[in-house]
């Protein structure tokens, strides 16, 4: 249970309890962790709008962003996050091998050859942003992806990061899938 006090779907009021039915619309109920954004609506209402954006990319799969966030969540031992993740991932087929293989080596993960270079650019560019260049964006055009798609993954990647910390400090409850 989180340590800041987070409003239920059942006690919601106003535009919580609107965002609260938007979300279990789209997934069965009101994760912990979307929970805790309730505790500032406005910081929710932007979240989902995020992950809405995310979740629908004209071109990114959410494949993609799954393993995007439980690479990172993995390296920030965020435990409600690994979970979510990588219970998306196992509903969309995807093995514990395989998802294995991508903390290893990102660039021959589970996903087209596309999609796990841009894994492996986005990673890269949220760990030691200096270390990547022209070359590499070079080399994503070539395969297909435009600067918007690149913007993307790393924002995403990065804000993420931010949720970790969020989920952590305050101690959001591991996810159960189920």
């Amino acid at each position: 249970m989180a340590l800041l006090q987070v409003t239920s779907p059942e006690n919601a009021q106003g535009e919580l309890a609107e965002l609260y039915a938007q979300i279990t619309q789209a997934f069965g109920g009101v994760p912990e962790g979307l929970q805790l954004f309730g505790v500032s609506p406005a910081l929710l209402r932007g979240q989902w709008q995020n992950l809405q954006y995310f979740g629908q990319h004209p071109r990114i799969s959410a494949n993609f962003f799954a393993l995007l966030r439980y690479l990172l969540s993995e390296e920030g031992h965020c435990a409600f996050c690994i979970g979510f993740n990588e219970a998306l991932l196992l509903n969309a087929g995807f093995s514990k091998e395989d998802i294995a293989k991508a903390r290893t080596t990102p660039a021959q993960g589970p996903l087209s050859t596309a999609e796990n270079a841009l894994l492996d650019y986005a990673l890269k560019a949220i760990h030691a942003p200096h270390s990547v260049g022209e070359a590499e964006i070079a080399s994503l055009h070539t395969q297909g992806w435009s600067d918007q798609d690149l913007f993307d993954a790393v924002a995403h990647g990065a804000q993420h990061q931010a949720i970790d910390i969020l989920f952590e400090t305050f101690r959001v409850a591991p996810f159960q899938a189920g």
